[in-house]
């Protein structure tokens, strides 16, 4: 089995892109709503609990999906979602046993996949019967050892960029504002994990709410660039929030960060003249189960009804129609920007 460089790195983006819709949308669309419903029944507590169970599987999950692009057999599917697992961060020792952390660094985890992929391709089927004894050892814990060892300066990466972020909270509110939603904006469709960075740097009020319309202005931008090209299964998920599953289109296709940038700005804009904001747990979630618009709505003064239109407004009525005059406009002056580069494909 032989791949190019880039089928290779199609395949490792194309297959974490599904991994993370598989292990992250369940939990986006009803985990709000069985914290909500769980004060009535027990049942739905148990049911939040296994959504977020799943959603920790991810690291397993990616390395199932990556294989599959990689028509990979049952043995080195397990062996490449094992060394996702330990690659990836989420399961760490604390002294008395095992425990999920989180999701894992999904940066660390494409690493140590990609190394473990390039081992299995290389192998193959060379050792014959003896596969089932070498390969878990040189293709699983050898890529997870080195995952673990990448790993703390995969995070000093990561950290930087919040750093970054957190600069842009000293700034004046206008500003701050815009540039922090412009840059959700442009992350939210790469391996970052935004999250992530707004609870390390305890990202709130305006910046919260900031980073969540730029989420926000991430989903429309795919949105409406999928409309004419995707199916609906693909239009569904993003707009249930999913738009890390355009990863491959995104770093295929890099000019698609000037409609973020834009979608970016008026949400910036939004944030602050509607006074949108959060916390560190909502930043990073847009839309997706109504978690940005709740919290934003609890920090609101005034009448509900109120503010019930002002988030209207900030989250829809203004962000929505702009982001798709956008996109027509885009199309019409700036060369190699069309409707064809948001095409995505589950296998390319």
């Amino acid at each position: 089995m032989k791949f190019n460089a880039k089928q290779f790195f199609s395949n490792i983006l194309n297959g974490m892109a599904a991994g993370i819709v598989v292990a992250l949308v369940p939990n986006a669309m009803l985990g709000e709503l069985f914290k909500y419903l769980a004060q009535y029944h027990s049942i739905f507590t148990n049911l939040g609990q296994l959504l977020i169970i799943f959603q920790f599987c991810l690291s397993a999950l990616a390395g199932i999906t990556i294989s599959q692009q990689f028509k990979f057999n049952g043995l080195q599917t397990a062996i490449l979602s094992g060394a996702s697992v330990l690659g990836s961060g989420a399961v760490q020792f604390n002294g008395k046993g095992f425990m999920f952390v989180g999701i894992g660094d999904i940066i660390n985890m494409m690493f140590t996949i990609a190394i473990s992929a390039f081992l299995l391709t290389i192998l193959g089927n060379k050792m014959g019967s003896l596969n089932i004894v070498f390969l878990p050892l040189i293709a699983g814990i050898l890529p997870g050892f080195i995952g673990s060892l990448s790993l703390p300066f995969v995070k000093q990466f990561t950290g930087a960029i919040g750093q970054l972020i957190q600069h842009f909270t000293t700034l004046n509110p206008l500003l701050m504002c815009i540039l922090i939603a412009m840059s959700f904006s442009i992350l939210m469709a790469t391996p970052i994990s935004l999250v992530a960075i707004a609870t390390v740097i305890s990202l709130s009020g305006l910046g919260s709410g900031a980073a969540n319309l730029g989420i926000v202005a991430c989903c429309y931008t795919f949105i409406f660039g999928s409309l004419r090209v995707n199916d609906k299964g693909t239009v569904t998920t993003l707009i249930i929030g999913a738009a890390k599953m355009m990863m491959p289109v995104y770093f295929k296709h890099p000019i698609i960060i000037v409609a973020l940038l834009i979608n970016g700005l008026v949400a910036g804009l939004c944030a602050y003249f509607f006074h949108v904001q959060g916390t560190p747990m909502s930043a990073g979630f847009g839309y997706t189960g109504l978690v940005g618009p709740i919290n934003a709505l609890k920090f609101m003064e005034g009448s509900f009804t109120q503010n019930v239109i002002s988030l209207l407004l900030a989250y829809v009525v203004i962000p929505l129609p702009i982001a798709f005059g956008t996109h027509q406009i885009l199309k019409k002056v700036l060369p190699r920007y069309n409707d064809e580069i948001y095409l995505y494909k589950a296998e390319q």
